[in-house]
């Protein structure tokens, strides 16, 4: 569910943030295979999905399986709380990269297209200088990006509001700058829209560099991620701007909620009112 269908809606895919304590990744992709999702961004949590403990053999029956549902993972993800690629502490980088790799191996071996990357945390108190936190990034992203190339996996940066880099100028001047195309942009609407920015715009400044879309819903006031219609992004300008850039990659839905399902269809129904591929649910 990445690009538009024949009648030019554009369909959803289906970030599992919201299954990481509650629910198993193959259980819970088979259940929203079951309502008609085939694109999925699996985030890298245990329960939920594993990294070390998920051995080679686990792996490919893993993959077997998803192929066999007519199902794609479309990308991985990491929780920011785990790692910090642009922490001042070289022992933390080091950390930090050696977790990317073995998650470009597992996004590679479930053949996913991409890994989403948080690009550093800053303290929002007193954070460095943008230039050291460019510097300690592009450090960490060498390898990351080399790796990357090697088994296959592009790499999205994400607007986080603590990040390095949370807003769409300083993201998009960074990846610019780094001149990889193996390292593009994961945009989050819910996250621009919290720290001012407006959506819309920040899509059509990156461009060409977005290459996964989240979507979810939040007010300026409370960082939510919650599901359409309860906060206050416009949605309709969003959908315009992707039309504007021709994106042609994956929005997905990273609806945060006590009971995830109801909360991702009644999301998707907003939205297909707005231009994007109406829920297998209410097709007839």
């Amino acid at each position: 569910m990445t690009t538009p269908n024949s009648s030019g809606a554009r369909a959803l895919g289906i970030n599992t943030y919201g299954y990481i304590w509650s629910t198993p990744a193959a259980q819970c992709v088979s259940e929203l295979a079951a309502l008609g999702y085939r694109e999925f961004e699996l985030v890298l949590n245990p329960p939920h999905l594993a990294l070390d403990e998920f051995s080679a053999d686990e792996r490919r029956r893993f993959a077997a399986a998803l192929a066999q549902q007519r199902v794609t993972v479309r990308s991985l993800n990491v929780p920011s709380l785990d790692h910090n690629l642009a922490s001042p502490m070289r022992r933390m980088r080091e950390y930090s990269v050696g977790l990317f790799i073995d998650s470009i191996d597992l996004a590679a071996d479930l053949h996913a297209t991409h890994l989403v990357v948080v690009p550093g945390r800053m303290s929002p108190l007193f954070p460095p200088a943008r230039e050291s936190r460019e510097a300690w990034m592009r450090e960490s992203l060498d390898p990351l990006v080399a790796h990357a190339e090697k088994r296959g996996v592009t790499l999205a940066l994400k607007n986080v509001p603590f990040a390095s880099f949370p807003d769409a100028d300083s993201l998009g001047a960074f990846v610019r700058g780094y001149g990889s195309r193996a390292l593009t942009v994961c945009y989050d609407a819910a996250n621009a829209h919290f720290i001012g920015e407006a959506p819309a715009a920040g899509l059509r400044a990156l461009g060409e560099l977005v290459s996964l879309v989240h979507l979810s819903d939040t007010t300026r006031s409370a960082w939510r991620h919650d599901e359409i219609g309860l906060g206050d992004l416009r949605f309709d300008d969003l959908r315009a701007a992707l039309d504007d850039i021709h994106f042609e990659g994956t929005c997905m839905l990273e609806i945060i909620a006590a009971e995830p399902q109801p909360a991702i269809l009644r999301s998707h129904r907003a939205l297909a009112a707005l231009g994007f591929a109406t829920p297998l649910e209410a097709q007839s």
